[in-house]
């Protein structure tokens, strides 16, 4: 559907200010009820400062439509328990893009999180230059294609990937980078769609505030532990972004004196201590050496990733085990600084490692013991995230959608 297009068309051609004001008030009261996900008739007339029949009357015309639906009925102190409304399903779909270091997946959610197109993954390697953007084009067009997608149902793209993602510009200071290049504006050219770009850490963020275990929490910090290390901050109930939308980058500071060279120019960065790319690496390099391991023959060194070490880590190798737990207290020592500066009250171990278990949290909260304040250690737990598969997804179509609605309005005002 193209809900939205369509009132927000309506509100621009219109010559009578009352229907444009009619068309503003239902695009309003369908981002109100979108960010709520669901809310009754007096709480809309509330938040909105409109009268009860004003916003019932507008409820009538939405559902008349197809775009909202009554779904249940709420809680009640006393009399008659509300109706419940939300946005229908399908009113909005994206196209999400989620970029690796090696490899790229792509979901059609709706904006309920339903699956519209069945998630498919391809092996792909991000590059720095953007002269090699079109490897990505061709990326999303091979899934459109094999999946059937109707670009005419999709309202937008949301793409996450790891690097310096400005969020306000579309650009990525990192991977496709060229002077005044932005990744955004060229998949919006290309593709005729609104397109939303964002650091990989910051969808996982929003997605464990909305749906995992930062829900109904004001002040945590999701750790995405990948190929490399990303700090997602949620303060006071909302993801701290920063001014240019660089906040977050816990894996560039610099860790070791004199340390190991970094893909990022700098030496020492905890990345080269602690991330998939160390674990890799020195995986590689001690199997060479004929240190003893499961990973042996388990898969060809030259194709060996994280989730190979997490593996064989969880059916008791012990060189693997090892390994996790080294990177495990250096991972720990920096979040204890991140503790002591940020006074969180929640850790979110989210990402591959997330997958090892207590083999990655138990040396983390070795640290945490060792490094961290006893008052303010103690009044933060340390958690995994129990996102689904489309955990990322979700709160990428989240943000794509609330961007959508901002932007158009901007327009209009």
């Amino acid at each position: 559907m193209h809900v939205l297009e369509d009132l927000l068309e309506k509100a621009n051609d219109s010559e009578s200010a009352k229907n444009r004001k009619s068309a503003l008030n239902k695009v309003r009261l369908l981002k109100t009820v979108f960010r709520q996900e669901q809310m009754a008739v007096g709480d809309l007339s509330q938040g909105m400062g409109l009268s009860f029949p004003t916003v019932n009357g507008i409820i009538l015309d939405l559902q008349e439509s197809g775009l909202v639906v009554a779904k249940e009925k709420g809680e009640s102190i006393g009399g008659r328990k509300p109706i419940l409304y939300q946005v229908n399903d399908g009113v909005f779909n994206v196209l999400c893009v989620e970029i690796e270091r090696f490899s790229i997946r792509f979901v059609v959610l709706d904006n309920n999180n339903n699956v519209v197109c069945r998630p498919k993954s391809y092996p792909f390697e991000i590059s720095v230059e953007a002269c090699r953007v079109d490897d990505l084009v061709q990326s999303i067009h091979r899934y459109i294609a094999e999946l059937c997608v109707d670009l005419n149902s999709i309202s937008a793209i949301g793409l996450n990937m790891p690097g310096l993602v400005n969020s306000n510009t579309l650009t990525n200071h990192t991977f496709y980078t060229a002077p005044g290049f932005s990744l955004g504006d060229f998949l919006r050219e290309k593709f005729n769609k609104y397109v939303v770009v964002i650091n990989d850490v910051k969808a996982a963020a929003f997605s464990e505030l909305a749906y995992g275990a930062a829900r109904q929490k004001k002040n945590v910090l999701v750790i995405l532990m990948d190929w490399g290390i990303g700090l997602g901050i949620i303060s006071n109930g909302g993801v701290y972004m920063g001014n240019d939308g660089f906040s977050g980058e816990m894996g560039h500071m610099v860790f070791v004196e004199d340390g190991d060279l970094c893909y990022c120019g700098k030496r020492g960065c905890l990345e080269t201590i602690a991330s998939g790319v160390y674990l890799v690496n020195r995986a590689k390099a001690d199997i060479q050496a004929g240190v003893p391991t499961l990973l042996k023959g388990m898969v060809d060194i030259q194709h060996l990733q994280p989730q190979h070490i997490i593996e064989v880590a969880n059916k008791g190798d012990q060189y693997a085990i090892d390994l996790i737990s080294a990177l495990g207290k250096n991972l720990g020592k920096a979040i204890s600084m991140l503790i002591q500066i940020l006074n969180p009250e929640s850790i979110v171990l989210s990402g591959k490692f997330a997958k090892a278990g207590s083999l990655i949290t138990i040396p983390i909260q070795q640290s945490l013991n060792t490094y961290t304040m006893n008052p303010i250690r103690e009044g933060c737990s340390v958690e995994l995230s129990s996102l689904d598969v489309n955990g990322y997804a979700k709160g990428l179509v989240r943000h794509t959608i609330e961007k959508y609605f901002e932007h158009n309005f901007n327009i209009v005002n």
